[in-house]
Protein backbone atom coordinates (compact mmCIF):
# COMPACT_ATOMS: atom_id res chain seq x y z
CA UNK A 1 0.00 0.00 0.00
CA UNK A 2 1.38 3.38 -0.97
CA UNK A 3 1.39 6.23 1.55
CA UNK A 4 -1.95 8.03 1.00
CA UNK A 5 -0.53 11.56 0.97
CA UNK A 6 -3.32 13.08 -1.13
CA UNK A 7 -6.05 11.69 1.15
CA UNK A 8 -4.14 12.70 4.28
CA UNK A 9 -3.71 16.22 2.93
CA UNK A 10 -7.42 16.45 2.14
CA UNK A 11 -8.36 15.32 5.65
CA UNK A 12 -5.92 17.74 7.29
CA UNK A 13 -7.43 20.60 5.29
CA UNK A 14 -10.96 19.47 6.22
CA UNK A 15 -10.11 19.17 9.92
CA UNK A 16 -8.30 22.52 9.91
CA UNK A 17 -11.35 24.22 8.41
CA UNK A 18 -13.65 22.51 10.94
CA UNK A 19 -11.51 23.92 13.75
CA UNK A 20 -11.69 27.30 12.03
CA UNK A 21 -7.99 28.13 11.78
CA UNK A 22 -5.80 29.23 8.90
CA UNK A 23 -2.95 27.19 7.49
CA UNK A 24 -0.60 29.77 9.04
CA UNK A 25 -2.11 29.17 12.49
CA UNK A 26 -1.91 25.40 12.07
CA UNK A 27 1.73 25.70 11.01
CA UNK A 28 2.52 27.80 14.07
CA UNK A 29 0.79 25.35 16.43
CA UNK A 30 2.49 22.33 14.82
CA UNK A 31 5.94 23.92 14.67
CA UNK A 32 6.30 23.67 10.89
CA UNK A 33 6.31 26.21 8.10
CA UNK A 34 3.14 27.42 6.42
CA UNK A 35 4.65 26.21 3.15
CA UNK A 36 4.93 22.69 4.62
CA UNK A 37 1.27 22.72 5.68
CA UNK A 38 0.26 23.90 2.22
CA UNK A 39 2.30 21.16 0.51
CA UNK A 40 0.87 18.50 2.84
CA UNK A 41 -2.71 19.68 2.29
CA UNK A 42 -2.21 19.58 -1.49
CA UNK A 43 -0.77 16.04 -1.30
CA UNK A 44 2.62 17.08 -2.62
CA UNK A 45 4.71 15.70 0.26
CA UNK A 46 4.54 12.78 2.69
CA UNK A 47 4.85 14.21 6.19
CA UNK A 48 7.12 12.59 8.77
CA UNK A 49 5.69 10.82 11.81
CA UNK A 50 6.69 13.77 13.99
CA UNK A 51 4.89 16.21 11.69
CA UNK A 52 1.75 14.03 11.61
CA UNK A 53 1.72 13.83 15.43
CA UNK A 54 2.19 17.59 15.72
CA UNK A 55 -0.58 18.27 13.21
CA UNK A 56 -2.92 15.82 14.96
CA UNK A 57 -2.27 17.38 18.36
CA UNK A 58 -2.69 20.88 16.91
CA UNK A 59 -6.06 19.87 15.45
CA UNK A 60 -7.09 17.99 18.63
CA UNK A 61 -7.55 14.66 16.84
CA UNK A 62 -5.88 11.29 16.99
CA UNK A 63 -3.33 10.66 14.26
CA UNK A 64 -5.59 7.97 12.79
CA UNK A 65 -8.17 10.64 11.95
CA UNK A 66 -6.00 11.27 8.89
CA UNK A 67 -6.55 7.67 7.73
CA UNK A 68 -10.06 6.86 8.99
CA UNK A 69 -12.69 5.76 6.48
CA UNK A 70 -15.92 5.80 8.52
CA UNK A 71 -19.07 7.70 7.82
CA UNK A 72 -19.87 8.88 11.36
CA UNK A 73 -22.19 5.99 12.25
CA UNK A 74 -22.72 5.18 15.92
CA UNK A 75 -21.86 1.52 15.29
CA UNK A 76 -19.04 0.45 12.99
CA UNK A 77 -18.05 -3.14 12.21
CA UNK A 78 -14.60 -3.77 10.78
CA UNK A 79 -14.18 -6.99 8.80
CA UNK A 80 -10.78 -8.59 8.45
CA UNK A 81 -10.76 -8.21 4.66
CA UNK A 82 -11.73 -4.53 4.86
CA UNK A 83 -9.36 -3.27 7.52
CA UNK A 84 -7.31 -0.20 6.72
CA UNK A 85 -3.58 -0.88 6.91
CA UNK A 86 -1.28 2.09 7.26
CA UNK A 87 2.42 1.64 6.62
CA UNK A 88 5.34 4.00 6.80
CA UNK A 89 4.22 5.99 9.83
CA UNK A 90 7.20 4.39 11.56
CA UNK A 91 9.95 2.32 9.97
CA UNK A 92 9.18 -1.41 10.01
CA UNK A 93 5.61 -0.90 11.30
CA UNK A 94 2.06 -1.46 10.12
CA UNK A 95 -1.02 -0.07 11.80
CA UNK A 96 -4.26 -1.98 11.16
CA UNK A 97 -7.06 0.40 12.10
CA UNK A 98 -9.79 -1.50 13.97
CA UNK A 99 -12.03 1.39 14.98
CA UNK A 100 -13.09 4.80 13.75
CA UNK A 101 -11.10 7.73 15.06
CA UNK A 102 -12.69 10.87 13.64
CA UNK A 103 -14.71 12.42 16.43
CA UNK A 104 -14.02 9.50 18.79
CA UNK A 105 -12.30 9.42 22.16
CA UNK A 106 -10.48 6.15 21.61
CA UNK A 107 -8.49 4.62 18.78
CA UNK A 108 -8.08 0.84 18.54
CA UNK A 109 -5.62 -0.88 16.22
CA UNK A 110 -3.42 -3.90 15.62
CA UNK A 111 0.25 -3.02 15.53
CA UNK A 112 2.70 -5.19 13.57
CA UNK A 113 6.38 -4.32 13.99
CA UNK A 114 8.95 -6.11 11.85
CA UNK A 115 12.23 -7.14 13.42
CA UNK A 116 15.01 -4.66 13.10
CA UNK A 117 17.69 -2.75 14.79
CA UNK A 118 16.82 0.11 17.05
CA UNK A 119 16.03 3.04 14.82
CA UNK A 120 16.85 6.53 15.93
CA UNK A 121 13.20 7.51 15.71
CA UNK A 122 12.33 10.62 17.57
CA UNK A 123 10.18 10.01 20.58
CA UNK A 124 6.56 11.05 20.32
CA UNK A 125 4.15 12.43 22.86
CA UNK A 126 0.56 13.56 22.67
CA UNK A 127 -2.53 14.04 24.79
CA UNK A 128 -4.28 11.01 26.25
CA UNK A 129 -3.37 7.55 27.39
CA UNK A 130 -2.51 4.33 25.63
CA UNK A 131 -2.23 0.67 26.34
CA UNK A 132 -1.12 -2.37 24.45
CA UNK A 133 -1.27 -6.16 24.72
CA UNK A 134 1.39 -8.28 23.03
CA UNK A 135 -0.05 -11.16 21.00
CA UNK A 136 3.21 -12.39 19.40
CA UNK A 137 6.91 -11.61 19.49
CA UNK A 138 8.85 -9.07 21.52
CA UNK A 139 8.36 -5.33 21.65
CA UNK A 140 10.54 -2.86 23.52
CA UNK A 141 8.62 0.21 24.61
CA UNK A 142 10.54 3.24 25.84
CA UNK A 143 8.50 5.59 28.00
CA UNK A 144 10.40 8.57 29.37
CA UNK A 145 13.79 7.34 30.59
CA UNK A 146 12.55 3.77 31.13
CA UNK A 147 12.64 0.80 28.76
CA UNK A 148 10.19 -2.11 28.98
CA UNK A 149 10.66 -5.43 27.20
CA UNK A 150 7.28 -7.00 26.50
CA UNK A 151 6.60 -10.51 25.21
CA UNK A 152 3.48 -12.54 24.41
CA UNK A 153 0.83 -12.01 27.09
CA UNK A 154 2.40 -8.84 28.51
CA UNK A 155 0.54 -5.55 28.60
CA UNK A 156 1.50 -1.93 29.13
CA UNK A 157 -0.38 1.24 30.01
CA UNK A 158 1.07 4.77 30.03
CA UNK A 159 0.31 8.45 29.84
CA UNK A 160 0.83 9.45 26.21
CA UNK A 161 2.15 12.85 27.25
CA UNK A 162 5.33 11.04 28.32
CA UNK A 163 7.87 10.82 25.49
CA UNK A 164 7.68 7.31 24.01
CA UNK A 165 8.73 5.05 21.15
CA UNK A 166 9.05 1.33 20.44
CA UNK A 167 10.95 -1.22 18.39
CA UNK A 168 11.23 -4.97 17.83
CA UNK A 169 14.57 -6.54 18.86
CA UNK A 170 13.41 -10.07 17.99
CA UNK A 171 13.72 -12.22 14.90
CA UNK A 172 10.01 -12.39 14.03
CA UNK A 173 7.30 -9.74 13.76
CA UNK A 174 5.83 -8.43 16.99
CA UNK A 175 2.04 -8.21 16.95
CA UNK A 176 0.07 -6.22 19.52
CA UNK A 177 -3.41 -4.88 20.06
CA UNK A 178 -3.21 -1.21 20.98
CA UNK A 179 -5.64 1.46 22.14
CA UNK A 180 -5.18 5.20 22.57
CA UNK A 181 -7.50 7.60 24.28
CA UNK A 182 -7.42 11.34 24.09
CA UNK A 183 -8.89 14.31 25.82
CA UNK A 184 -9.87 15.91 22.52
CA UNK A 185 -13.24 17.26 23.60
Amino acid sequence: MEFPKVEIGRRIRMLRREVGITSEELAKRAGVSQSMVSQIERGLVSPSLETLWNLANSLNVQIFAFFDQTDGERVNVYRRDDELVVKRIRPNSEYHLLSPSIGKDIGFFKLVVDPGEEVEDQVIQHKGEECGYILEGTLIVEVGPDRYTLTEGDAIFFDSELPHRFFNPGEKPAVAVWAMTANWR
